[in-house]
């Protein structure tokens, strides 16, 4: 990711601009074979709402299918033309479906934190790992309304947060929430990702911010 300074703060700019990684077949090897075992060992539901279908596996997310085919290396949306993830959804996806695999089902909530309070969070998420929360409060800062129509369009909820709120389920178990308060003549726009401390057992740092800019991604069109 790189960033953009601006006259009072630092943004980051599209999160796959300068991604080092840009293919599927990219992604970790040993995360691919899991996937391939899933699909050869297996027929219809594996976990919750993921299910193998022919040579490939498909899931929820953000609204839509998903489908993985290890023998190929392809990620895809099974729904509309143009619409490609991107490969930073690939990387959340199949950290998501490493962790089923040892653990069958997702972490018990604990609380709802944003990145700070992650172990090691107030040191990750600085510099070159800033959320990409930033970009929305920077997008959104007169029109929150817009920000809840952007979200409805891939899948999420108002929720009950700031002035402006939206609640995705980024899979049965796992909530990815935005809170915008909007700029006024004193304060500049913020915006704040919220999500349950349990996140921090599922993922590493790095993919919990490749999933804030997935979230970005889809509401500012990247």
């Amino acid at each position: 990711m790189n960033l953009k300074v601006g006259t009072d703060n630092i943004f980051p700019v599209d999160p796959e601009e300068n991604c080092q990684y840009s293919r599927f077949d990219q992604l970790n090897s040993g995360w691919w074979r899991n996937v391939e075992n899933l699909v050869a060992e297996n027929m219809g539901e594996v976990f919750p709402s993921v299910r193998v279908l022919g040579d490939g596996l498909e899931l929820p997310w953000f609204n839509r299918r998903l489908r993985l085919e290890p023998e190929t290396f392809n990620i895809m949306f099974n729904e509309g033309k143009g619409l490609q993830p991107t490969y930073q959804d690939g990387l959340v996806v199949m950290a998501l479906l490493n962790y089923l695999t040892g653990d069958r089902r997702l972490p018990e909530s604990v609380e709802l934190v944003n990145e700070f309070h992650l172990t090691g969070g107030t040191t990750f998420f600085r510099g070159p790992h800033v959320m990409a929360s930033a970009l929305i409060a920077r997008h959104f800062a007169r029109d929150g309304s817009q920000l809840l129509e952007k979200g409805e369009k891939w899948g999420a909820k108002p929720a009950d947060f700031g002035e402006f709120a939206l609640s995705f389920t980024i899979f049965p178990g796992l909530e990815w929430i935005i809170a915008l308060w909007e700029e006024d003549d004193e304060f500049p726009a913020r915006a704040l990702y919220l999500f349950d401390k349990n996140i921090e057992q599922m993922f590493q740092l790095d993919v919990i911010w490749a999933l804030g800019n997935v979230v970005a991604a889809k509401l500012l069109d990247f």
